[in-house]
């Protein structure tokens, strides 16, 4: 499917979505610790999740209610939490 066919429900029309990266933060950077934070758009739950190095699964929100749209985001940031 091309991009010009793609739909996303409830979504308008003149949406762009060409930018949206499929990757979570569970994804990158797994030899780390890492901060995640979590949102469920669908029902407003949230967590925040310490993700030790080698974690790829994602939160546990997602798998129990899977129609649901969930948005991710780093928390720590390695450039910015270093210790001097």
């Amino acid at each position: 499917m091309s991009h010009a066919e793609e739909t996303v429900r409830g979504a308008a029309p003149n949406v762009d979505t060409r930018e949206i990266d499929p990757t979570t933060p569970f994804d990158r950077d797994t030899d780390d610790r890492r901060v995640i934070g979590c949102y469920c758009c669908s029902c407003e739950a949230t967590a925040t999740i310490l993700a030790e190095p080698g974690r790829t699964r994602e939160w546990e929100h997602a798998d129990r209610h899977p129609t649901h749209v969930i948005d991710y985001w780093r928390e720590d940031n390695s450039d910015t939490n270093q210790l001097i």
